[in-house]
């Protein structure tokens, strides 16, 4: 089983390198390093990639409007060439609200994903595109020593986030995988595995790429310590429409803009080393290919919490 963790942005680049060493030596498939206003992802893995031998090492995601996709491309090959053949590059078209941020306007972000994505892969795939779409027009080459580019075998993997069916056929057909943030179980095996399945049978490959799943995850056994972890380090999530549609496309009791009950045990990974062994066994079962967990911390040392977490996890991934 591919049992990888997710960390969101870190204090220092010293914690990049840490936190990537500790993954390597607790057993971890991957190390995934989340993106939003601090170190650029991409740079602080490519520095912390050398201190390690055998981790896979990604982002998730980079928004893809800010960053044209010849520079997306060029950044995962140089990544790829520091980290010996072990960066993935994750992707998405972000969030109306985060855009809005950067005085962009989302438009269409199903049909932007798709040339994004035919972009950036046939670049690293060939070192050359030649690329006349509605989105982009781009003639372009790439050559980075060691980056593996020139083959689809040994370029760095570019992941699509996904949330609803038209994002995973896009994934199924134009990616090398798909990132699905809070996406529930059921979700998985009944929405995007089938929709990605459509995808890449329409683009004409024999399977799907990756399904990767990630969800936070806390060792605990109290549903009040986990609403007041939920309501501190997650609050965002039940007040974006993007997440609030995919849980009600899944079934999930919503409660307002706050996290529900049914919301909590959908999209988290909770309860003792057992139980939280089992939800990983059913995310597998729902045709997840890896299994990313971002731990977090409860209760009154929510650092030595997460420090039992990850320790638990470890378990679970050398099993």
């Amino acid at each position: 089983m591919k049992i990888s963790l997710l960390f969101p942005e870190t204090r220092s680049l010293a914690a990049v390198r840490d936190l990537a060493i500790a993954s390597e030596a607790q057993g971890f498939h991957g190390m995934w390093l989340g993106s939003a206003f601090g170190f650029d992802p991409v740079m602080a893995l490519a520095l912390a990639g050398p201190a390690t031998k055998r981790l896979a090492l990604g982002v998730a995601v980079i928004p893809s409007w800010p960053r044209h996709p010849v520079v997306a491309a060029q950044q995962a090959a140089t990544a790829n060439a520091a980290c010996g053949g072990r960066f993935r590059l994750g992707v998405g078209p972000s969030h109306v609200p985060v855009m809005g941020m950067y005085g962009i306007e989302v438009d269409r972000p199903v049909s932007h994903s798709r040339e994004y994505l035919d972009v950036v892969r046939t670049l690293l795939h060939t070192g050359m595109v030649d690329h006349q779409g509605e989105r982009f027009r781009v003639q372009a080459f790439l050559d980075v020593e060691g980056a593996g580019i020139g083959s689809a075998d040994t370029a760095p993997p570019v992941m699509l986030a996904v949330m609803r069916e038209q994002m995973a056929r896009v994934a199924g057909g134009h990616a090398d995988g798909a990132l699905c943030w809070l996406t529930p179980a059921p979700y998985l095996a009944s929405i995007v595995a089938p929709a990605m399945d459509q995808g890449a049978a329409a683009a004409g490959r024999d399977a799907r790429p990756a399904l990767v799943a990630e969800l936070p995850c806390a060792l605990t056994t109290d549903r009040a310590a986990l609403h007041a972890m939920a309501a501190t380090d997650l609050a965002i999530y039940p007040q974006m429409p993007y997440y609030r549609n995919m849980f009600e496309a899944a079934g999930v009791e919503l409660d307002g803009r706050r996290w529900s009950d049914a919301m909590l045990d959908a999209a988290v990974v909770w309860g003792d080393a057992d139980r939280i062994g089992e939800q990983v066994a059913g995310l597998f079962s729902a045709g997840a290919d890896e299994v990313v967990l971002s731990p977090f911390g409860v209760g009154d040392d929510p650092e030595a919490s997460r420090a039992e977490c990850i320790a638990a996890l470890s378990a679970l991934a050398r099993a």
